[in-house]
């Protein structure tokens, strides 16, 4: 396992050392494409799903192209790459693998034959720093890039790094999408950067009301295209793969699947009262402001929300460890078609949710019932098709289950949510829109290449 540091628990001068070597690599004259070319692959061999996507789309703003960035994994045998780019990826790679030993001389020997001692060090000192970014303890905790400029105020950069995990989750619960809230993120640093922070008093409180108030002009213009979107709409999946089942459970609990799904069904203003009050604990005095409605308005926003949410969630609750294990044995059924190990494992009213997006086939509303559920799954198994391939257990918006390939050679991530040793409804996620990041994760572990979708 990978050794995981935890943001909030490093000591100050540590993450302030961090975060000035993050700006000063920068800043370096190292090629900005080759640098993130470097920090996707990085990120890659650690398994942060986050970092890749977050980098991914760096490299694409610096013109790297899709072809460049899915064929890193395997950039051994691609044509695209330059001698340059191939020893840079072979230092990463060194670098990045290293236990107690000394990366490979030979490695350094291609390194020197394209790098100046110069860009040799900022190299190196890119690699170090994005491994150090990427064993934060989930993806969910984004590690800073380039993108947004960095003021020379650090204390006050410094506050916005620590408070970041946290907007994060704010924007994904508002928005379900990781892409957007990432942006809403970043949208909010740069107001951040242009405030006069002597006249905020408390920058946890401000930040909270700024995102809350981006995300609320988002949805804005996001509803006609909700409205539009064809089947059924699911979260963007957010990944955890790696520590001890019962880690995080706190923070996963408050980003469930089963709260984002009764978040989906409130009003925006609804969530955003819930999520600033229940979630965040914002006084209501403060909450007002943020969405402009009167405080009593507010207390009857989050006082309806907080019914919808109180019904949805799970009446037992369950430990990692069960969890994951009924994850296996339900793809296990699923795989092998054993119908009737399947139905021992169903609640009778279960529900199954599969988003492809219109793009990948995909059930267009829930199927509820153990009855019709069975049937779905012996309908597709009849197809031809290769054996589901099981590729990783993971973490998926708070609730247990796994990423795979399907019959087809599609992509796929399901989520179970299980109660009283029982499958009460599972969410697979099928449109490719919102597994690139999962896609890069999986070629960076060494998966063959997936079928074009």
């Amino acid at each position: 396992m990978t050794p995981r540091l935890n943001l909030m628990n490093i000591a100050p001068k540590s993450l302030q050392s961090l975060l000035d070597l993050t700006n000063t690599i920068a800043h370096s004259h190292l090629e900005k494409g080759l640098l993130e070319l470097v920090k996707v692959r990085s990120s890659q061999i650690n398994g942060c799903a986050y970092c890749i996507h977050m980098h991914s789309k760096a490299a694409r703003a610096a013109g790297e192209t899709e072809d460049r960035i899915y064929l890193l994994d395997a950039w051994h045998e691609a044509p695209c790459y330059t001698e340059r780019e191939r020893a840079a990826l072979a230092w990463t790679e060194s670098l990045t693998l290293i236990a107690t030993t000394h990366a490979p001389e030979e490695d350094y020997e291609v390194l020197k034959a394209h790098f100046s001692e110069e860009e040799q060090v900022n190299l190196t000192l890119a690699i170090t720093t994005i491994n150090a970014w990427n064993r934060m303890p989930s993806a969910s905790v984004p590690c800073p890039t380039s993108e947004a400029p960095m003021r020379p105020d650090a204390d006050e950069t410094l506050v916005f790094q620590a408070l970041r995990p946290k907007l994060l989750r704010l924007a994904y619960r508002m928005l379900g999408t990781l892409a957007e809230s990432e942006d809403i993120v970043q949208d909010a640093w740069l107001r951040w950067s242009r405030t006069d922070r002597q006249q905020v008093g408390n920058p946890s409180a401000f930040l909270a009301r700024t995102v809350t108030r981006l995300c609320l002009d988002y949805l804005k213009s996001a509803r006609s295209r909700r409205e539009s979107y064809v089947g059924f709409w699911l979260p963007e999946p957010l990944i955890d793969i790696g520590g001890s089942p019962d880690e995080g459970m706190e923070e996963a609990e408050d980003v469930s699947m089963v709260l984002m799904m009764a978040l989906e069904r409130l009003s925006p203003l609804e969530r955003a009262a819930f999520l600033l009050h229940d979630v965040f604990g914002m006084p209501f005095s403060e909450i007002a402001p943020a969405i402009g409605r009167e405080e009593a308005t507010c207390r009857q926003l989050a006082a309806r929300a907080r019914t919808h949410v109180r019904a949805a969630k799970p009446r037992y609750p369950l430990k990692g460890q069960e969890g994951e294990e009924i994850a296996r044995a339900f793809f296990d059924a699923i795989a092998s078609n054993d119908l009737d190990g399947l139905k021992t494992m169903l609640a009778e009213d279960v529900v199954a949710y599969s988003d492809g997006g219109g793009k990948i086939p995909s059930t267009l509303q829930p199927i509820h019932g153990r009855d019709k559920v069975l049937r779905l799954v012996a309908g597709l198994s009849a197809k031809p098709g290769d054996a589901p391939r099981w590729i990783q257990a993971a973490t998926i918006d708070g609730l247990p289950g796994f990423i795979a390939i399907d019959r087809f050679g599609t992509l796929q991530t399901t989520a179970v949510a299980i109660a009283a040793g029982k499958v009460i409804a599972f969410y697979t996620m099928r449109n490719p829109d919102k597994l690139r990041h999962i896609e890069s994760l999986v070629s960076g572990m060494g998966f063959s290449r997936l079928r074009p979708n």
